[in-house]
């Protein structure tokens, strides 16, 4: 059975859960309507469980990612990378044929070309 698609989830956009109260995977799920599975880089994990131990929003969104991580354990791929995450999202983006999730501005315009997932309106996703 094909995985599908990969779809590469960066930090920032796994904190949309808490920041905003959308449920990204639901979300993904209507905008891709395809078979497609996660990944992250190790490197995301441990932003968030650096990010998770502050005492404020901020760190209640990232545990909030750490469990949406958990919870969704069996669809996503976590690779291992001594890699900034944004770096090793823009090598791994055109080589895997992924779709990326992200609201960083500045690693959409390295993308430009490959199918992105950000925040539309703090109400939703879309894709550009």
């Amino acid at each position: 059975m094909e995985r599908g698609r990969p779809v590469i989830l960066d930090t920032n956009f796994l904190l949309i859960p808490y920041q905003f109260k959308i449920n990204i995977v639901v979300e993904i799920e209507r905008l891709l309507e395809r078979a497609h599975y996660f990944v992250i880089s190790s490197r995301t994990v441990a932003e968030l469980e650096h990010i998770s131990k502050t005492r404020n929003k901020d760190g209640r969104a990232a545990t909030l990612a750490l469990k949406t991580i958990e919870a969704n354990k069996k669809n996503i791929e976590i690779i291992q990378s001594t890699q900034e995450v944004d770096d090793w999202i823009y090598e791994n983006a055109e080589k895997m044929h992924a779709v990326v999730c992200t609201n960083d501005a500045q690693l959409r315009r390295r993308l430009k070309g490959q199918k992105i997932i950000s925040l539309k309106g703090k109400t939703r996703l879309g894709t550009i």
